[in-house]
């Protein structure tokens, strides 16, 4: 059913969400913004999954929507309640638990808007159709960008080439991926010549963008993904092209041009000089994944080390949801430096493993339910394919497609966090809505006993969430300000502006730890300790083991004089990170001031010489260099 005059509202709503989800969740950045790629993407996907599932209930409450099956719904039921008593158990201090569970809503939020037009042809060609468009449409950016081609009147803050319009190329990779599967399914599946081309000319976009960003994660999903899309396909493919040499020319021409973009290195740029994978061959990116001494796998081992030892620390229901960046840093030592599991410079927001970082926040139960869920849509996807059999139109195709792109989903999960991001989320939010209903016949009698205040609720939610959203994006501007100010002049004056800028961010969202830590930061470059004091506090009481935020707070009590709490506070610090340039200063100083421990003080002085002159980490050793020297 296509969106038209007569289309019912539920259908509609539904149809706006979902495209708009495709469309603006992987195309929409804001470079006003201090994060432009997430906030506005994040601000998309959680407007448009709430009115998916609105459009689910409204579908529900009147003509009777579709309905889920059973152990589908039991195992989201399960996701949620686990996550829920996880954060429960936190008693409140889980300060990222309410992204957590919007993340969770978002997923299956969507999934409830594809859910609706899972079976109507038209609406489902269109949906198919908006995932291809914008997938296409990044792949081409992404393109242009890696060729040094891109206008200048498309110029992104791209944090590494190729990233598109997601600033990042593995991430960008990971939504190539995801997208491939329903790409490749509606190119096979097309019995009109012209979408048949539209889907092959954005398969080969998408596959071509995905080898030159030498995204190796990426590569294993999208294998993964085509894999399971194929032999879901098998069937009608060996009947369509059985004998076809054309076809496998086509099919062994698209892989040739796959392999020749990867192994042909990227262009050099000052930009990405650190970038090393883009400018090596093919042959030493491929090492780079099995080598246990490469840096990208010593440093997930690194971090699934530490991950599991807080799995084992907290067992049941885990540290509570979105709390594993705030935990993680307890467990950084011994090795931290040695595994690059975190420095001054790196204090790693996931696990790199979705499944362990599921299991470290929610627990083995939390994690349990994550497999129920998943075992169940494997269940529901074999029933779907089943009743779809029979069929002529595309249904199953797509649903073949969806459940490549699952499983995609699956394999970027065990070295990624798919499930963190908005694109990737937005993807499996709209295929898990493909596969969700078994039968095509099976729908939901109304109930508008209890549907209709869900319905108010659900409504009454988006206006909370539009309020959410608005203070985010505020409090992101006012954060870009402050950092703007402070790349035109490093002195007091950009201070005293970011500090102005901050203070209207930090209004905003009072809950932000990097605001504080800024500020933080800024107020002791203002030589003002006593506020800087203040919001090393506030900060360290969202994330207490931050050693950043340590730092700040040893260093403002130095300043004014409070040498024990310096101490302390150093002493703090040290214990999560070892090698801290700015904790040995203030320790070896408040020992040589008191007279006290001198011992250690020369041994915490030898150890800042050895950060200046030896550390592999620039920043590290220009802070251990400019303590020497100046003392700031």
């Amino acid at each position: 059913m296509s969106p038209g005059r007569s289309s019912p509202v539920p259908a509609r709503i539904a149809f706006v969400a979902t495209t708009g989800a495709a469309v603006l969740v992987l195309l929409l950045y804001a470079p006003v913004l201090e994060a432009p790629f997430l906030v506005p993407k994040f601000a998309a996907l959680e407007l448009t999954a709430s009115l998916g599932a609105i459009a689910l209930l409204l579908s529900r409450a009147t003509a009777g929507g579709p309905r889920w099956s059973r152990p589908v719904g039991v195992g989201v039921s399960l996701v949620i309640g686990t996550t829920v008593a996880s954060w429960l158990l936190t008693r409140g201090h889980a300060p990222y638990a309410e992204d957590a569970l919007a993340r969770w809503g978002s997923l299956f939020g969507l999934a409830c808007g594809a859910s609706v037009l899972a079976d109507d042809r038209d609406a489902r060609a269109r949906l198919v159709e908006a995932i291809a468009f914008a997938a296409s449409v990044v792949a081409c950016l992404g393109l242009l960008q890696h060729v040094g081609m891109l206008p200048r009147a498309l110029a992104m803050p791209v944090f590494s080439l190729p990233g598109s319009t997601f600033g990042n190329r593995n991430i960008a990779a990971e939504i190539m991926a995801m997208a491939l599967p329903l790409s490749v399914a509606a190119t096979l599946s097309s019995r009109e010549r012209d979408a048949r081309v539209r889907y092959a000319v954005a398969t080969i976009l998408e596959l071509v963008f995905l080898a030159v960003t030498r995204a190796r994660g990426a590569w294993f999903g999208a294998a993964c993904g085509l894999v399971a899309t194929l032999w879901l396909l098998r069937a009608p493919l060996r009947a369509s092209f059985a004998g076809s040499r054309r076809t496998l020319l086509v099919f062994g021409g698209v892989a040739l041009l796959a392999v020749v973009a990867a192994a042909v290195p990227g262009r050099f740029t000052t930009h990405d000089m650190g970038d090393t994978k883009r400018y090596a061959s093919a042959l030493s990116v491929i090492e780079g994944a099995v080598d246990p001494q490469s840096a990208a796998p010593r440093t997930r081992l690194g971090f699934w080390r530490r991950t599991l030892r807080m799995i084992e620390d907290a067992p049941l229901l885990g540290v509570g949801p979105g709390n594993w960046p705030v935990i993680y840093p307890r467990y950084a030592e011994p090795g931290a430096t040695r595994d690059g599991a975190l420095s001054m410079t790196l204090a790693p927001r996931q696990a790199h493993n979705d499944l362990l970082e599921r299991a470290a926040e929610t627990g083995l139960l939390g994690l349990g339910a994550l497999l129920f869920l998943g075992a169940a849509v494997v269940h529901s996807t074999r029933a779907r394919l089943n009743a779809l059999r029979a069929q002529a139109d595309d249904a199953g195709a797509v649903t073949a497609g969806a459940a490549g792109a699952l499983v995609a989903l699956a394999g970027l999960s065990l070295a990624s966090f798919p499930l963190e991001m908005p694109g990737t989320l937005a993807l499996a939010g709209l295929a898990l809505g493909f596969v969700v209903v078994p039968d095509p016949s099976r729908v939901a009698s109304a109930r508008p006993a209890w549907i209709w205040p869900v319905v108010a609720l659900a409504t009454t939610l988006v206006v909370c969430l539009s309020i959410r959203i608005e203070r985010r994006a505020r409090g992101s501007y006012w954060h870009a300000v402050a950092e703007r100010a402070l790349h035109r002049d490093g002195g007091t004056a950009g201070a005293q502006v970011a500090l102005a800028a901050l203070a209207r961010a930090r209004e905003a969202t009072p809950g932000s730890f990097i605001t504080l830590l800024r500020i933080a930061q800024m107020q002791l470059r203002m030589r003002q300790p006593a506020l800087a004091e203040a919001a090393a506090k506030d900060a360290l009481e969202l994330e207490p083991y931050s050693v950043n935020a340590c730092g700040a707070l040893a260093t403002a009590n130095r300043v004014a004089g409070h040498l024990d709490d310096a101490r302390d506070a150093a002493d703090r610090a040290l214990a999560i990170l070892q090698d801290y340039p700015p904790a040995l200063y203030v320790r070896a100083t408040v020992a040589e001031t008191n007279g006290l421990d001198l011992e250690r003080a020369a041994t915490d002085r030898e150890k800042l010489k050895a950060l200046a002159e030896q550390s592999e980490d620039k920043d590290v050793q220009r802070t251990a260099r400019a303590l020497l020297e100046t003392g700031e």
